[in-house]
């Protein structure tokens, strides 16, 4: 018999990828796969690749809270 048909719903077969989060995942749960590693949800996707979210026609340098605006804004 199939292992996969052998899996209880509520059985943890794997954690999230992203390192900042690492929840666990369960058979059947929905979720993104980059590669061969599966994350939990699309925060941590975006978290994964290195996506960062930003006010369009701004920019954030660092990752820090210091904003650079376009001159011709």
């Amino acid at each position: 018999m199939s292992k996969v048909t052998d899996l209880i719903s509520d059985e943890v077969i794997d954690y999230c990828a992203n390192e900042l989060c690492g929840k666990e995942i369960y058979f059947g749960q929905p979720v993104s796969k980059i590669g061969h590693e599966l994350v939990c949800s699309g925060k941590c996707l975006i978290e994964k690749i290195g996506g960062v979210t930003v006010i369009a026609g701004r920019e954030v340098r660092n990752q820090s809270e210091h904003e650079v605006t376009d001159p011709q804004l």
